[in-house]
């Protein structure tokens, strides 16, 4: 299938970045071999992996040190030895699986003076974090192909580039997350955002999957026509979810707005976490944590678990898991409560003494050794949240020829998870392509060569602008009228564009013609707002938010003649577009659609 497509790129090669919340990675192919992907290796002691962790260094004084594996090496070793002027760690700013930090609901929003907290609870300003982090990725990317094709004539010129990130966030994240790219150099016109499920689709669609993909089930997986399929992309931070149609012409049709929750692989670190700290205390922990003289263990520590929670464990012959414990834990609690024993001995004796004591788990040669049922208990939360989640849309949004869940992201290969999602709907096909942890880079890659693929989505919100409509009080409640030049007007009504699962074509243009209530002011401003209702009549209702504000400067011969313009948003991409013209002139206006000021005032200057 995919050798029978070409490539619509406008540039030489498309290079995408998948800046994950426990990984991140880039991948690129050149426009005449699009299908060919190319990945990098990234190192980190014994382990090798195509994404490097999502950690960042700062100096000091907070410019860049290093990311990914070096840095995580670079902060141990400060930690161990300090650095060259003989500052310890705790100086320098430590971040690590920060992505999540965007993740926006109606009620809380990213702006650009959103902060982050690093490893040692130090804050600082979220953007330049992110921008240093693609920065990184952009210069590898470039050195990688100049050494790898001994061309040296490859510029940013020659790219066009797609930032991942998840189809459930809102378009300020996505606005945030384009903003720290062009930060990062990125040229603006040459920079795409693309949804993470999506990206994984186009993937799944494109290749052969004969070859490559590894299914649980009964029947086979067949891509014809009228198909219906759900992309659930389990990530580090999040779970993912959207449904796609294949249409006549080849393309992928969104049948249900995109959906899901934190309901990633961090969140089974977390009930880990909790597990140990019933265990050994919550202070022991807190050390472990943040004392210098451990990082080095800290950090080894969660990469291990990481790598464990994908392997076999339901297959086991024993019945039993095994998880290494850092001697460095049984150390700290010695000096804490002054008690004496060796490592297994001192393990054994804690879970005697914990809320765990009933459940057979015991110490072996510096390892827990566990029950399956009481390691699947770190899963279970996790997993039952999505369970829940995926029925509820089966039961209510879905409706009937839904037959396939297709499984991608990292946390996806978590065996436990397969089988849960296995037991639970037992008479759908699950299918989980090979390397499904890299589906939706590759696909991202593929989306930079086939925008076209994706010939519909569905609105996740209900969007429209704020006006002030000449007061009717057949319709419009009283408090809400308000007089302007003599003339009674309402305030705040929600002139709806876009109902919340409106079917929308990539390019779907929605214009309004407005002039500026009072003749004399030098901007026009339009607030944008979203709602969960399908039909809000006021702006300021209960699930109902400011997404961001129009700003249209206005010309001297406009402000002199209360000139109309016509302003426009275009939907059904993945970033909402605006444009605003003149109406009687035709001649278009720069305008400014700010989603990321912490501080929106509410407009007064609109009809």
């Amino acid at each position: 299938m995919a050798q029978e497509r070409k490539s619509s790129s406008s540039r030489t090669l498309v290079a995408a970045f998948d800046f994950g919340t426990t990984y991140s990675g880039y991948a690129y192919s050149f426009k005449s071999d699009w299908a060919k992907v190319h990945m990098n290796k990234w190192e980190g002691g014994q382990l090798s992996s195509f994404k490097a962790p999502t950690a960042l260094l700062l100096n000091p004084d907070k410019s860049f040190n290093s990311f990914g594996f070096e840095a995580e090496k670079t902060y141990s070793e400060i930690a161990t030895d300090g650095d060259e002027e003989g500052r310890t760690c705790k100086e320098y700013y430590f971040f690590h699986r920060f992505k999540m930090m965007l993740k926006t609901t109606l009620t809380q929003r990213v702006h650009r003076e959103t902060m982050c907290k690093d490893e040692n609870d130090r804050e600082m300003e979220a953007m330049p974090i992110f921008t240093l982090s693609i920065k990184y990725l952009k210069d590898h990317l470039m050195k990688e192909i100049e050494k790898r094709f001994l061309v040296e004539e490859i510029t940013l010129d020659d790219i066009n580039f797609i930032l991942t990130v998840p189809a459930i966030w809102d378009d300020s994240a996505k606005m945030f997350m384009r903003e720290a790219a062009v930060k990062a150099g990125l040229p603006d016109k040459q920079l795409q955002i693309a949804l993470e499920p999506e990206a994984a689709s186009i993937y799944c669609h494109l290749m052969h999957f004969d070859a490559v993909e590894k299914q649980k089930g009964k029947g086979n997986w067949t891509r014809e026509m009228g198909l219906k399929y759900m992309v659930v992309d389990l990530g580090g931070g999040t779970a993912d979810i959207t449904v796609h149609q294949l249409q006549e012409n080849g393309t992928l049709a969104e049948v249900v707005p995109a959906s899901g929750g934190d309901w990633g692989g961090t969140c089974v670190d977390e009930a880990y976490k909790n597990f140990l700290e019933d265990i050994f205390g919550k202070t022991v922990m807190k050390t472990f944590k943040y004392d210098l003289e451990y990082v080095l263990d800290y950090i080894e520590f969660w990469q291990n678990f990481e790598i464990k929670k994908r392997e076999q464990v339901i297959s086991k012959i024993s019945h039993l898991v095994h998880l290494l414990i850092p001697i460095a834990l049984t150390e700290i609690f010695k000096e804490q409560t002054n008690k004496k024993g060796m490592h297994d001995a001192i393990m054994k004796a804690l879970i005697k003494e914990s809320t765990h004591k009933n459940e057979d788990i015991t110490s072996l040669q510096g390892k827990l050794e566990l029950p399956i049922e009481s390691y699947q208990k770190f899963f279970t939360p996790t997993i039952e949240k999505l369970v829940d989640h995926l029925s509820k849309m089966f039961r209510e949004e879905v409706g009937p020829g839904v037959d396939v869940i297709l499984m991608v992201g990292g946390f996806s290969e978590c065996e436990l998870v397969q089988e849960k999602l296995a037991k639970h709907f037992g008479n759908k096909r699950l299918v989980i392509p090979y390397q499904a942890g890299l589906a939706v880079l590759k696909g991202a890659v593929f989306f930079g060569h086939h925008k076209d693929l994706i010939s519909r989505r569905v609105a996740r919100y209900t969007y429209g602008i704020q006006t002030w409509p000449k007061f009717d009080k057949t319709r419009h409640s009283l408090h809400k009228k308000h007089k302007i030049n003599g003339e009674d007007r309402c305030r705040d009504v929600f002139l709806k564009f876009i109902t919340k699962g409106d079917p929308i074509e990539p390019g779907l243009k929605k214009s309004y013609i407005f002039k500026t209530l009072k003749q004399g002011e030098k901007i026009l401003e339009c607030g944008v707002f979203i709602s969960n209702k399908k039909n809000p009549e006021y702006v300021d209702e209960e699930d109902c938010y400011r997404l961001g504000t129009l700003e249209v400067p206005l010309t001297n011969s406009e402000l002199r003649t209360n000139m109309e313009i016509e302003e426009s948003i275009i939907f059904g991409e993945t970033e909402i577009r605006v444009t605003a013209c003149n109406f009687a002139t035709g001649k278009e206006h720069e305008i400014v659609f700010d989603l990321l000021s912490p501080k929106i005032k509410i407009p007064s200057s609109k009809r």
